[in-house]
């Protein structure tokens, strides 16, 4: 397989793979934190920019994951 056509192979499903893992677990997180730890009250201001980075950190970790795992699986050995 071409190395460029593998590395794009790579980025492309790892930004995929890593988005659905964002999802569920950003979800799981955000529920749990709903449904035990603030409930319908008014959550504080902090969870906002907390919940934002952590999501924005998160995603960027798991596509960089998910992207090497496909890399390091069509890389010629």
């Amino acid at each position: 397989m071409n190395r460029w056509l593998a590395l794009a192979i790579a980025i492309v499903g790892g930004a995929i793979a890593g988005y659905a893992m964002l999802i569920a677990v950003g979800g799981a997180v955000a529920g749990f934190l709903w449904l035990y730890v603030f409930g319908d009250d008014p959550w504080p201001a902090w969870t906002d920019y907390l919940l934002g980075a952590a999501i924005i950190g998160g995603g960027l970790a798991a596509w960089a994951f998910c992207g090497r795992a496909i890399w390091r699986h069509l890389r010629p050995r």
